[in-house]
């Protein structure tokens, strides 16, 4: 999963369209932070990051993304769907499994609806915790995204067993063939669960090589 994928999550996770034809990329990046969906991922820490993606002829998709979280833990995420496009519609199905390597930790599995028009993109995400100690909790996610010229701006809102809101505004650009972006994220209620509202920069940058 991209830079651009995984942080515009933020601007409709997997909305595709089909490709033209069968292709396979790789990327590598680094981000000053790691925040998903306004939640901090790292502790203000820098992160490292690589994936590949495979797109079919068809609108199919498969793809991994993994990140440094830490010095002794990693996560990986393996992601398929299908997306597709019809008179400037476009709509897209996909599973996202997000894995740690700590003992211990909580894996997440989500089914994600996402469409687009034009500039404006949106997703919902029906997600559940799956825990080693056996304890599960459910979720959702909706997000809503405008784009123009390199810029965005999204809300996202959990519901169910999670709850709170929070904004992201970025803008990105590709120089001499590497991606570079800065997000600006603001959450409007305590994601993080630390008893504050978090706000952060951050800057991410990132190579994709198509093989």
């Amino acid at each position: 999963m991209n830079t651009l994928t995984k942080h515009l999550i933020a601007a409709g996770l997997m909305t595709a369209s089909a490709a033209a034809s069968a292709e396979l990329s790789v990327n590598i990046g680094a981000m000053s932070d790691y925040y998903f969906r306004g939640v901090d991922q790292t502790a203000d820490n820098a992160s490292l990051m690589a994936g590949a993606d495979y797109d079919f002829e068809n609108g199919f998709y498969i793809g991994t993304w993994g990140a440094q979280l830490d010095d002794s833990e990693q996560e990986y995420d393996l992601y398929g769907g299908y997306g597709s496009e019809y008179e400037g519609f476009s709509y897209g199905i996909g599973y996202a499994g997000y894995f740690y390597t700590a003992d211990g930790a909580t894996d997440f599995h989500e089914l994600i609806f996402s469409g687009g028009y034009g500039p404006i993109s949106a997703e919902y995400v029906l997600g559940t915790e799956d825990a080693e100690s056996g304890d599960e909790a459910d979720y959702s996610f909706f997000s809503l995204t405008g784009e123009y010229e390199g810029a965005y701006l999204t809300y996202g809102s959990f519901g169910k067993d999670y709850d709170g809101d929070y904004v992201e505004a970025g803008y990105g650009i590709n120089y001499q063939g590497v991606d570079l972006s800065l997000a600006y994220i603001n959450q409007l209620d305590d994601l993080s669960g630390d008893g504050k509202k978090d706000k952060a920069f951050v800057f991410t940058l990132s190579k994709t090589f198509n093989l």
